[in-house]
C-alpha cells in the first residue's frame, strides 16, 4: 500500500497546530513530526500556505471541488460547517494568517470562482445574465465573510443555524434570476 504524502503531511500539520501555534510551525518541525524529507515535501507543496490550502480543499470542503456541479447547496454547507467546527484551531489560527496566498484570501477566491462555475453549470450552454453573475458575486462574497466571522469570533451559532442562515440569504431574489434555468431550479430553495 502506497504512503498518501500529502495526507500525511496534512495530518502532521493538524495535529502540531494543536500543541504550537500554526503560524509559527517551521517546515523543520512538520518533517520532524513526519519523517518526511525536505525535498518530498518540496515536491507535494510550494510552501506550508499551499499545505494549508491543501487541507481546506481536502479535510473542509470536499464538497466544493470544480468537479462537483451536481451538490446540494444546504446539505454540503452543513458538511462544511461541520468540517470546520471539528478542524476549529485549525482554522481559526489559519484564518488570521495574512501572508501573501493565505487562506482568507483563497476562501474568498474559491468561493467566488466555484459559484460563478457552479451556476453557469445550473444556467446551461448560454452565458448567465450580468444579473445572475453580479448577483452570483454578492453572494459568494457575503457568504464568505460571514463564514470567516463566525470561524474568529468561535463558532458562536450552530452550523444547522449557519448553513440554513446561509442557504436562506443565498436564495433572496435568485428564483427570478433562475427562472430561465433548466427545470426552473433554485439551487437555494427554502430549506425550514
Amino acid at each position: 500500500m502506497a504512503i498518501n504524502i500529502k495526507a500525511l503531511l496534512a495530518n502532521g500539520l493538524l495535529e502540531l497546530c494543536e500543541e504550537i501555534p500554526l503560524e509559527s510551525i517551521t517546515i523543520r518541525q512538520l518533517l520532524d513530526k513526519t519523517g518526511v524529507s525536505r525535498q518530498t515535501f518540496y515536491n507535494h507543496f510550494q510552501d506550508k500556505n499551499d499545505l494549508i490550502q491543501y487541507i481546506y480543499l481536502e479535510k473542509i470542503i470536499p464538497r466544493y471541488n470544480n468537479a462537483n456541479t451536481e451538490i446540494d447547496f444546504y446539505e454540503s454547507l452543513l458538511d462544511t460547517f461541520k468540517r470546520m467546527k471539528k478542524y476549529h484551531v485549525f482554522m481559526k489560527q489559519a484564518c488570521l494568517m495574512e501572508d501573501q496566498n493565505c487562506l482568507r484570501d483563497y476562501i474568498f477566491d474559491h468561493c467566488k470562482q466555484f459559484d460563478l462555475e457552479w451556476h453557469q453549470h445550473l444556467y446551461g450552454d448560454k452565458p448567465m445574465p450580468q444579473a445572475l453573475r453580479f448577483a452570483t458575486e454578492y453572494h459568494a462574497t457575503a457568504s464568505s465573510s460571514m463564514t470567516l466571522s463566525w470561524i474568529l469570533s468561535d463558532m458562536p451559532a450552530s452550523c444547522e443555524e449557519m448553513a440554513l442562515l446561509i442557504t436562506k440569504m443565498r436564495g433572496i431574489g435568485m428564483e427570478k434570476l433562475f427562472a430561465d434555468v433548466k427545470n426552473g431550479y433554485n439551487p437555494y430553495q427554502n430549506k425550514d
